[in-house]
């Protein structure tokens, strides 16, 4: 039997209007694919929100939209609506605990986000400080998870365009 938390979050009357816009925009038919991730404070949740960016905003544009995962998690407004009409879910995990599909899951029931575990796409074990690892390194870790989605769960080829080479001085790959 699954247990369950209960949050109480309190509820605001105003709208983001930036995160209200963007919803509409891309509030298209048919729908895009929503793309999430954890959003996490710690190095692994920021490979995954890097990845989850370069997905929506560079690699598949057209065929996808970012969701903000505090918009939609707390506010039943657009952001949640682009979650809820999308015919597939994408959630990129940080890690195991996976927050923002059980996040989803909690104000949308019966979603079933397909879940990507960026953690074991560049398969290293991360430190929780984000300040531990060399920003170069987190964009080369984000482009090998963002380049995985798109491959095996967009079915295609990350654009060329999208692709810049990348310095790295650690010599970590």
């Amino acid at each position: 039997m699954t247990e369950f938390e209960t949050a109480k979050i309190a509820k605001v009357t105003g709208k983001c209007p930036a995160c209200e816009d963007y919803a509409e925009k891309n509030s298209t038919t048919p729908p895009k694919i929503a793309v999430m991730a954890c959003e996490g404070a710690c190095a692994r949740g920021e490979v995954a929100r890097r990845a989850a960016n370069m997905v929506a905003h560079r690699l598949a544009t057209d065929s996808t939209v970012r969701i903000c995962l505090g918009g939609a998690f707390t506010k039943d407004t657009g952001q949640r609506n682009l979650v809820r009409r999308a015919d597939k879910v994408i959630a990129i995990e940080g890690c195991f605990i996976n927050c923002s599909s059980r996040m989803m899951q909690g104000v949308l029931p019966g979603l079933k986000p397909e879940i990507v575990r960026a953690d074991l796409i560049y398969n290293l074990d991360l430190p929780f400080g984000i300040d531990e690892v060399p920003d170069e390194m987190f964009t080369v870790y984000a482009h090998q998870v963002a380049d995985r989605v798109v491959m095996d769960y967009l079915n295609g080829s990350p654009a060329p365009s999208s692709r810049q080479p990348l310095a790295c001085s650690t010599g970590q790959a």
